[in-house]
């Protein structure tokens, strides 16, 4: 029944057509059959009239629930079909649009697979050295060859507040003013040092160190520094903490955010 509904969906426009022709033939036929009704003498032309008038009732009456078919199909039962059925139908692939490559002339020699190389014996010549292996000591053991060691992999970073590296006072998104202790915790993995800095309105987008020099003491939920910043511009400002391992590299980052007002 699907099939039969996506064959009207896809063709109404022509069965639309072609019942509409149907409805002006038959209704022409009609109005002949009322002509000839009106005017016939005998009873063979009443006759005629009459067939005629009937026929085309019941065709008309015909293409007419043909046209309300049509429309409730497209109105009420289409919307409840498959996307998949409504979908156009893949076309079929031309074999001939496809270029074929162009045959082999004659007397075109063939490419012949490549030899496999001979390998030649290896010869040491007097005078070069060879690999022996490590001679036994006394005990009659082979000492084993220390395996160089690779060097320990540099840590990832990680950006975000967390337990080790954190700024609990001032709190994100405060207002400060003057002069202003920063407390909270860094206490990061191979710990080396740690900086704080601040980025806005009076540092013109740069990051300036709020302590002048990284510190090489690790700090747990205390203060790490105090900061007198009474002479700086008002506005939102970043504060960042960032944590530095032994060897100089970045560990960590936590970033909050404070609105200085010095008004």
């Amino acid at each position: 029944m699907e099939r039969f509904y996506v064959f009207i969906l896809r063709n109404d426009v022509w069965i639309y057509i072609l019942c509409v022709m149907g409805l002006f033939w038959y209704g022409s036929q009609y109005l002949r059959a009322r002509h000839i009704l009106r005017e016939a003498v005998f009873s063979l032309e009443r006759e005629t009239g009459t067939q005629l008038r009937n026929t085309s009732l019941i065709l008309i009456s015909m293409l007419l629930l043909i046209i309300s078919g049509v429309y409730y199909v497209n109105t009420e039962i289409a919307p409840t079909l498959p996307r998949e059925l409504l979908a156009p139908p893949t076309p079929t692939p031309n074999i001939f649009s496809t270029r074929l490559a162009s045959p082999t002339p004659l007397g075109t020699p063939f490419a012949q697979a490549s030899p496999t190389p001979v390998l030649a014996p290896t010869i040491t010549l007097p005078g070069q050295a060879v690999n022996q292996p490590p001679a036994p000591n006394a005990t009659g053991t082979i000492e084993p060859v220390g395996t160089p060691t690779p060097p320990p992999p540099t840590p990832t970073p990680f950006v975000g507040c967390n337990i080790v590296l954190n700024i609990t006072e001032p709190g994100n998104g405060s207002v400060v003013s003057g002069n202003i202790a920063i407390f909270g915790t860094v206490n990061t993995v191979n710990f080396g040092t740690y900086r704080l800095e601040a980025n806005g309105p009076e540092t013109r987008g740069q990051w300036a160190n709020l302590l002048g020099r990284d510190v090489d003491q690790a700090v747990t939920d205390g203060q790490l520094g105090m900061v007198n910043l009474s002479q700086w511009a008002s506005g939102p400002y970043l504060i960042r903490l960032t944590a530095i391992d032994q060897d100089g590299n970045i560990t960590g980052v936590c970033v909050i955010q404070v609105t200085l007002d010095n008004r």
